[in-house]
């Protein structure tokens, strides 16, 4: 699975944040923390760049800071499910995901993460409907497509 989900379907003011953040390092993105505690985006983006660097103490911090500020944010359960199918954390995984794609409908992303997490735990009709959910919502994802292409392919026949 991919923490790397387009953060398209937002505010134009948050899309430029966000694009702001992504051209900061850990170092720049911490020194903006003092002045932007309850900035969840930025938040999420220092769990990312944590995970990044395999800290992964640092990284659930950050997550859990940001879901504890909104816990409404689909991309902060995202990241979160993220970081625990990672961890092995299988069931609380998909509990964020379902979470990430409820607050999420028109985004593609938490539905094939949903498909890689239910194919980890053999749940294959599931898999199957959100792979193929992904690319309902928004056939234009070039990951969604190629998970389900994927997907069809191991299980043609």
């Amino acid at each position: 699975m991919s923490l790397w989900c387009h953060s398209y379907m937002l505010s134009d003011e948050r899309n430029a944040r966000i694009d702001h953040y992504e051209t900061l390092d850990l170092d720049g993105l911490l020194a903006l923390e003092p002045d932007r505690p309850d900035d969840v985006d930025l938040l999420i983006r220092i769990g990312m760049r944590y995970f990044k660097s395999h800290d992964l103490d640092n990284c659930r911090e950050y997550y859990a800071r940001a879901l504890k500020l909104d816990p409404y944010d689909g991309w902060s359960h995202l990241y979160w499910a993220n970081l625990l199918a990672g961890l092995g954390c299988n069931d609380d995984a998909l509990t964020h995901f379902h979470y990430a794609a409820d607050f999420l409908p028109d985004v593609a992303c938490p539905h094939w993460c949903l498909g890689d997490q239910y194919r980890k735990v053999d749940d294959f009709d599931n898999a199957d409907f959100h792979f193929k959910r992904a690319v309902e919502i928004d056939p234009d994802d070039t990951m969604a497509c190629k998970k389900l292409d994927e997907w069809q392919a191991e299980n043609a026949g």
